[in-house]
């Protein structure tokens, strides 16, 4: 291709970076304008660059009783507007297809990497869940093997998705463990853990690697991913919480000091990841939120009780919900998620909380969950030997 065939007037570089910068449903009408642009807006190469542009917007799946539809918006954050609802422009909307629909259970959402989706389509039985990757921009897909097993209380699994960062591999985690409880629910033992990695574009199996120590995983966690690292709130058997963390590249196992917390059994902490940072969010206090950021990467000492957002008069009272806190607004708002049925935001200029009015939450039936989504032109067909289907 050269640079006539694109614009008589500008260089090749130029026509790319100034296309690199656009949304991606503007790049798909570009697409329509001739064989040359075409050409170029479907490459591995552009995609590539594309997405090193591209900022993180929100995807929203909601479960509607009879249909499950994901919702993926765009962020205005760089106006100053008074209502929060309009932060958030719609980038698209669409039914999740038969294969994110299993009749046997839900779908949920078990990480968002570079416009990619691992979607776990969650098993009432006591078999293992099934899990598949999706880009809802392509609007391709790809389906894992389910793990062999059986899964029954008061077994756990957890998941976690992400990319190593000298490799560029895209991986999904599943860790299991058994636990031993006593007369009273408490966990005494962890006879058994397991962990398997699935790598996409390669064997199409899941692979055993060495478990972390005997850790209790929260089964309504999903691995926070920075820094090529996935990583968990996890308790140890003497009651305290630690955080367990997986590089992807070395498909090691390493543990980080977690912030001072309630005890395990006695704590409603989340770990997520916001602007970079690995956070904490406690909510086991009756009347705050209380929102913890590790400053620096891996170093204990740089754990700061960075936000403390008053549940009065709406929210406050015992509970038994884990908060997920999504982004950090430049003029200080929070988006946060409450358990799995409610979207909410904390207003630095009143101090106040209020439930978001818009994603048509007030229909939903069953669960909503939300994360920052990017959305990309990345194709599943670029990992070699995986059965990519269309929908």
């Amino acid at each position: 291709m050269n640079d006539e065939a694109i614009s008589p007037n500008l260089p090749l570089d130029i026509i790319t970076d100034i296309l690199s910068r656009l949304p991606v449903l503007q790049i798909a009408r570009c697409k329509c304008v001739c064989k040359p642009w075409l050409e170029l807006l479907e490459s591995p190469e552009f995609s590539k660059l594309h997405l090193s542009k591209s900022s993180p917007g929100l995807v929203v799946y909601l479960s509607l009783g009879i249909s499950e539809v994901l919702n993926i918006f765009g962020f205005e954050d760089e106006l100053e507007l008074e209502q929060h609802e309009l932060k958030y422009k719609p980038v698209m909307k669409f039914d999740l297809p038969e294969f994110v629909t299993p009749l046997k259970g839900v779908t949920m959402i078990a990480g968002s990497v570079n416009g990619l989706l691992c979607l776990r389509l969650k098993d009432h039985t006591s078999q293992p869940d099934d899990l598949c990757i999706c880009n809802p921009i392509t609007r391709e897909y790809v389906s894992f093997p389910t793990p062999e097993g059986v899964i029954q209380y008061p077994s756990i699994v957890t998941y976690g998705f992400g990319v190593s960062t000298v490799s560029g591999r895209y991986k999904a985690v599943r860790i299991f463990h058994e636990s031993e409880l006593d007369q009273t629910g408490a966990c005494v033992g962890i006879p058994r853990s397991d962990c398997h990695v699935y790598t996409l574009g390669t064997t199409g199996t899941w692979r055993s690697i060495a478990p972390s120590p005997p850790f209790r995983y929260d089964c309504y966690s999903i691995g926070a991913f920075v820094n090529g690292n996935l990583h968990w709130l996890v308790g140890n058997l003497r009651n305290s919480h630690v955080i367990s963390c997986l590089d992807l590249e070395t498909e090691l196992f390493k543990t980080f000091p977690a912030p001072p917390l309630p005890a395990y059994r006695s704590c409603l902490g989340s770990l997520v990841v916001l602007g970079d940072c690995l956070s904490v969010c406690d909510n086991s206090s009756e009347n705050d939120i209380v929102i913890w950021i590790m400053k620096d990467y891996g170093v204990a000492k740089s754990w700061t009780k960075e936000f403390v957002i008053s549940k009065l008069p709406d929210l406050c009272g015992e509970c038994y919900e884990l908060v997920f806190p999504i982004k950090v607004f430049k003029n200080g708002d929070i988006l946060m998620i409450w358990g799995d049925f409610n979207l909410f935001y904390y207003s630095n200029n009143t101090k106040t909380t209020s439930t978001m009015s818009l994603f048509e939450l007030e229909f939903a039936i069953g669960c909503i969950e939300a994360m920052l989504h990017v959305p990309s032109l990345v194709s599943l067909t670029c990992f070699a030997g995986e059965n990519v289907h269309s929908f």
